[in-house]
């Protein structure tokens, strides 16, 4: 049976609105997760399981080939299943495979490159006793998702107690990334790569970004408003571009984060084979007018085009505000969607009362929503009325 794998872990990876992108071209979606009663099963026509942790490869290809599946192609928006998904297509011999892919797999790997070809000075490595630049920033090389173990520290001491911190939560063997704190104000690029040239669609500052847990905070911006945000948004992109040229990437969406500081140093933080979580979809559609599942599926297919870029649209501000909880428990949240979304410039709102968080390394949101506005105070004062609307919410 002719089908696309839909990778999947943690119960994450846009497996619904993918398998409907499957759905309307008439293609049969296969999820592939670890979770034998995932949640997002009866969204696609078949499941298989995988222990992502303590299986391997030849384990999930027999499986797929004792039920008859033959893949045409891998839909992934996972960094850690990014193994999987080069070792699937390059056994089946499916778009995605090749070294690209094993670089974008891995932060230090991505580093080197860029080292290498010139393209970034900062400092960064494995070993905790090699650490010679502070404040740094810890976290994994692999095993990234929604800032899960990220962790700023000041000193050595600060270091050396966050290793032992990691080592008793059980994690003391996932293989870290220890790199130069950069200061300035924190922004992301998002847009597809085709035939080795990256072409953004979308420029978003975070003024409000949490750098002392580096989770994305209160408002975001589109497009940027800080002379040396907008600045070091060309700058990222031709490094960005140059990198992609440099391992010939192709049919693939980055999600990349940078910093600007206003003496006017760019650099890096780090590149996401993905679009942006959250909210980052309803704002790539408002601006680039191209829907980021349906691209990433094309790009799955090997059938994305350029002409899909149309101009980008002529919207004055958009933002999103992203609430999350800081606290173990379970979230109750009276408000709904429909009265959120029925308040002056929102676009789109996700509330999910119910949500349960049970662990504070990672970003925990509960509350999105997304606005337009003629300025940026004006949208200040939009997200103001949202979060008054919203009213109060607990943790139980």
């Amino acid at each position: 049976m002719k089908s696309v794998l839909i990778l999947s872990k943690w119960n994450a990876g846009a497996v619904v609105p993918a398998a409907d992108q499957l759905r309307a071209r008439g293609i049969r979606s296969v999820l592939i997760s670890e979770i034998p009663d995932t949640r997002h099963r009866a969204s696609c026509d078949d499941h298989v399981v995988v222990d992502w942790d303590s299986e391997d490869l030849p384990a999930l290809v027999e499986r797929l080939d004792e039920r008859g599946i033959v893949p045409l192609a891998v839909v992934n928006l996972l960094e850690p299943l990014l193994p999987w998904q080069g070792g699937l297509a390059a056994h089946y011999g499916l778009p995605g495979a090749g070294v690209g892919l094993d670089v974008l797999a891995s932060k230090t790997l991505v580093r080197e490159r860029l080292r290498d070809l010139g393209l970034s000075s900062i400092g960064f490595c494995a070993d905790p006793a090699e650490v010679d630049f502070f404040p740094a920033i810890v976290k994994p090389s692999r095993e990234s998702t929604a800032s899960r173990l990220v962790r700023r520290v000041d000193g050595p001491a600060e270091l050396l107690a966050y290793g032992r911190h990691l080592t008793e939560r059980g994690f003391g063997d996932t293989e870290m990334i220890i790199e130069e704190y950069l200061p300035g104000v924190e922004f992301s690029v998002d847009g597809p790569v085709v035939e080795g040239r990256f072409h953004p669609v979308l420029a978003v500052e975070k003024p409000d970004h949490d750098d002392v847990r580096h989770h994305d905070a209160g408002l975001r911006v589109h497009p940027p408003q800080q002379d040396h945000v907008r600045a070091g948004v060309p700058v990222l992109t031709g490094m960005i571009d140059a990198f992609c040229a440099d391992l010939r990437l192709d049919q693939l969406w980055l999600h990349v984060e940078g910093r600007a500081d206003e003496n006017g140093r760019t650099e890096l933080v780090e590149i996401n084979p993905r679009f942006g979580g959250g909210m980052y979809p309803t704002a790539i559609q408002e601006i680039g007018g191209i829907d980021p599942v349906e691209a990433i599926v094309s790009m799955a297919l090997g059938e994305f085009t350029l002409d899909r870029l149309g101009p980008l649209r002529d919207r004055t501000v958009i933002g999103w505000v992203d609430v999350e909880a800081d606290e173990l428990g379970r979230v109750e949240i009276g408000a709904t969607e429909e009265d959120l979304c029925a308040l002056p410039g929102v676009v789109k709102a996700v509330v999910v009362d119910g949500y349960r968080v049970t662990d504070l390394e990672q970003e925990n949101y509960f509350l999105r929503f997304a606005l337009t506005a003629d300025s940026v105070s004006e949208l200040r004062a939009r997200a103001a009325d949202v979060l008054s609307a919203v009213g109060e919410w607990r943790v139980v």
